[in-house]
């Protein structure tokens, strides 16, 4: 069979498979051991097992599970709502702060959790509710939270830094401090456009009136609420930073870390660590399954000759880096809206590396385009997932006291309040486009 054919079918069958429903991990394993004995007959079963025990013990993928571990903690112990809390008490007073403040919270849980829609999930049933009650535009007060919360992808520590450099061979301290930059200045953007539209138009968001606004003393009790938990994540990324600890290390120190305080504050009864263990396993097992299922996958678009056949194809388009890149950002922001960053990574991966490296591209820099681009994809209308997280939080909030202004709400509403942050996004992708040591520079001095 020639590569040509072969490519069409092994991408038609996946494509249907995917159509009908299955999960993407067993779409990925079923197509590659499908077409591995198509093509290679009953002698690539010996393979098939080497590689599944190969990808399952590999060192740097340890990290990824003790990240879960470490993010479910963080969410089960209620630490995502306290930040809330802590963000409300030292913004409200500003008008739009509310807004700034769930953006803040947002980022900060998504930089815990790793994940790119935790953030709405945490957050959205606290942020959401009180700003309409507070007389918030209903769009100022839904726009920030999906955008905010798919941060999570970019800053570290990020589940999908370390699944991409495990499986790109792209160092992943590297992917994480190369993402930092542009997802801390996408969320700087974000902030500075709530005050500037608040600022020319305050009735969009009254601040919290003075008699109501807590005291400093309130404040800084709060703020001590936190200051372990965040304390924990700059030690985590510090020790990745000075070359102290290994990421998987640094993740098993994390994860270690979070049960300790939840266990100290009296927030991790046997019940509730029952939870964060069960969760954790479900969502490791989960991933690991898609790791299994992008390695057959892999290993099939290179013994068929798909991904050199491929590689070719877009090599011969005779696209400059820019173009070439672009091309690979609107691929993967459309790949975003419907399956999860992960699967992206697995499918995507074995296709756009050998042409990063046959055409000279910084491998970071790729990476960190690559990270934007499934953030953008979370929060890109019409299917971002994102939105429809936030539909469900609007579904659950509608009918608390003081929110009958979320009754009327839609999805279309929903894709109009996200609509200029999703635009700031694609603004930095495009700065980072031209400005590669947004994503490079902080990497170069890792120790």
């Amino acid at each position: 069979m020639s590569p040509e054919l072969a490519t069409i079918l092994i991408f038609g069958n996946l494509i249907l498979f995917l159509a009908t429903g299955l999960p993407v991990a067993f779409a990925l394993i079923g197509v590659s051991l499908i077409w591995s004995l198509l093509l290679q007959g009953t002698v690539i079963l010996h393979l098939l097992p080497a590689t599944i025990f190969e990808t399952s013990t590999t060192e740097i993928y340890i990290a990824a599970p003790l990240f879960i571990l470490m993010a479910v903690a963080l969410e089960k112990t209620g630490i995502g709502a306290m930040l809330y809390e802590v963000i409300y008490k030292w913004t409200g007073g500003v008008p739009g702060g509310l807004a700034v403040g769930t953006i803040i919270a947002s980022t900060l849980v998504a930089a815990m959790t790793g994940i790119g829609g935790t953030a709405v999930l945490v957050l959205g049933i606290l942020a959401v509710p009180e700003m309409i009650r507070r007389g918030y535009d209903v769009r100022l007060a839904l726009g920030g939270l999906p955008p905010g919360g798919a941060l999570g992808i970019l800053i570290p520590p990020t589940v999908i830094g370390v699944l991409l450099g495990g499986f790109t061979g792209i160092p992943i301290g590297s992917l994480f401090f190369g993402g930092m930059v542009p997802g801390l200045l996408i969320a700087l953007c974000f902030c500075i456009y709530v005050l500037v539209i608040c600022a020319r138009d305050p009735s969009l968001a009254p601040p919290i009136p003075k008699d109501e606004r807590p005291t400093l003393r309130e404040k800084i009790r709060a703020t001590g609420l936190i200051v372990l938990p965040v304390g924990l994540i700059v030690l985590v990324l510090g020790a990745i930073w000075t070359g102290a600890a290994t990421p998987s290390e640094a993740a098993g120190i994390g994860a270690f870390g979070t049960l300790v305080i939840g266990l100290a504050r009296g927030q991790l009864g046997p019940k509730r660590m029952k939870e964060v263990m069960v969760t954790s396993g479900q969502v490791s097992v989960m991933v690991m399954t898609l790791l299994i299922g992008g390695a057959l996958f892999s290993r099939l678009l290179q013994f068929s000759g798909s991904a050199n056949l491929i590689a070719s194809y877009i090599i011969g388009m005779e696209l400059g880096v820019t173009e070439m890149l672009l091309v690979f950002i609107v691929l993967t922001t459309l790949l975003g809206m419907f399956i999860d960053g992960a699967a992206i990574i697995f499918i995507v991966s074995p296709i756009l590396m050998p042409v990063v490296q046959m055409l000279g591209i910084d491998p970071v820099w790729f990476g960190v385009i690559l990270m934007i681009s499934i953030a953008a994809g979370y929060v890109t209308p019409p299917f971002g997932m994102n939105l429809f997280y936030l539909k469900g939080i609007v579904e659950q909030t509608k009918d608390m006291p003081g929110c009958d202004r979320l009754r009327g709400v839609t999805i279309a509403d929903i894709w109009a309040a996200v609509l200029p942050y999703v635009v700031i996004i694609y603004l930095v992708i495009g700065l980072v486009l031209v400005f590669p040591e947004l994503a490079t520079w902080l990497p170069t001095q890792l120790r």
